[in-house]
């Protein structure tokens, strides 16, 4: 297949697997990325359970060990077209500026009513659009449940932080009586998934960090997929997916490593939040450019020395990418250095206001500190990008070289 011949996004996998013909385990990650929703959502037909929520790392673990499938429910927007959109629009009167990646959920759920996983854990504090659109799930006959994550702001410690770590650990035990109708969770099967958690999060540094001397091995699409919604999820299947790490490890550390990559090579850093606009990646790669450091990447580890539970709170509360876009700053810059960038791309959805302030704030501080960067706006819904956002993209990166 050919770039100019791709139409959606499942043609992006088939196209990206052929470009990583070399690499079985890029095909493997491109297959798992290919079947999650469709195996998912087949398991629970077969009678397992399985739920709509967010890759916000500290659920999964939770879910699994309550052997519960999380169906993250932004990878719907792959499966979307304008038809979905028009029905959170026209059906819903979701209005026409609301984002994209909302309309195409909303879209989804409605045409999966009544024949697919019924059950939706939302978070409260994460998206206004999308509070909006659980509360419609739930005139729709979906059961939702929502959580509510409160920010450790700097500063906040002592008392209030024991009153807020309280707060939370309810939280945690109402999604398990939500899910399994009663409170008690299985601490060892809870440890043994964080340990799970922890383990992959060393292999994918690992991987990140043999990116950097062989940058072109993997493209930017397929780094995206694995450290987005594989090591948030593992796309359902956690054994396969460790199995596809490991297999990459291996390729990487013995894959020769070309000079005159290392010489054209333009170090990007993604610097906001990824979207199903593939193409995007693709003019990356086509302009010599490489994804070499990612802001959003969950790579804090969850701490052994506690109980479980206490485990997934401090995840929460320690976690220094929770709270205001300021403090995100220093996560990008860390990559910037790690990776001695050349730029930074900041990518963000039409309608999403708050990505559009943040990106804004990114894009003046790092140009002061002599970083370029370009701002991005795309749709959540399949399909290439428009050609103005390639050629600005192209253009961009030929300025960096």
């Amino acid at each position: 297949m050919q770039i100019e011949e791709v139409q959606n996004q499942r043609d992006y996998l088939i196209y990206s697997k052929e470009v990583h013909d070399y690499s079985p385990a890029v095909g493997r990650l491109l297959d798992l990325s290919a079947s999650y929703i469709y195996d998912a959502e087949k398991a629970y037909q077969a009678g397992k359970n399985a739920i709509w929520c967010r890759a916000s790392a500290w659920e999964v673990p939770l879910l699994y060990s309550l052997d519960t499938i999380p169906a993250v429910f932004s990878e719907m927007g792959r499966l979307s077209d304008r038809e979905a959109m028009l029905l959170a629009e026209d059906y819903y009167q979701f209005p026409v500026e609301t984002c994209s990646m909302v309309k195409c959920t909303v879209g989804q759920w409605h045409k999966r009513r009544g024949t697919s996983i019924n059950r939706i854990l939302g978070t409260s504090s994460a998206c206004e659009p999308y509070n909006m659109a659980y509360e419609i799930m739930k005139t729709q006959g979906y059961d939702v449940y929502c959580i509510e994550s409160i920010y450790r702001a700097p500063g906040v410690d002592g008392k209030r932080l024991e009153q807020l770590k309280e707060f939370f650990v309810e939280q945690i035990y109402g999604v398990t009586e939500w899910l399994t109708g009663s409170r008690h969770i299985d601490a060892e099967k809870l440890k043994t998934e964080i340990l799970r958690k922890n383990r992959l999060i060393d292999k994918i540094k690992k991987i990140l960090d043999l990116r950097i001397r062989n940058p072109f091995y993997i493209r930017s699409l397929p780094t995206i997929l694995l450290l987005n919604i594989g090591l948030s999820t593992y796309f359902g299947k956690p054994g396969e997916f460790e199995e596809t790490v490991d297999l990459l490890i291996t390729e990487l550390e013995t894959a020769p490593v070309r000079p005159e990559d290392l010489q054209r090579v333009i170090p990007l850093v993604w610097g906001y939040g990824t979207g199903q606009e593939f193409g995007i990646y693709d003019a990356v790669d086509q302009a010599g450019g490489a994804l070499l450091g990612l802001r959003g990447v969950p790579l804090k580890k969850y701490r052994e020395d506690i109980s479980p539970v206490e485990a997934l709170v401090h995840y929460i509360y320690d976690n220094h990418a929770a709270g205001a876009g300021t403090y995100m700053r220093e996560l990008i810059e860390q990559q910037i250095d790690k990776i001695n960038a050349r730029g930074l791309l900041l990518y963000g959805y039409i309608g999403c206001s708050f990505s559009s302030v943040d990106k804004e704030l990114f894009r003046e501080h790092f140009h002061n500190k002599g970083i370029p960067s370009i701002s991005l706006e795309g749709s959540y819904q399949v399909g290439p990008p428009t050609g103005q956002v390639l050629t600005r993209i192209k253009a961009f990166i030929e300025m960096l070289s």
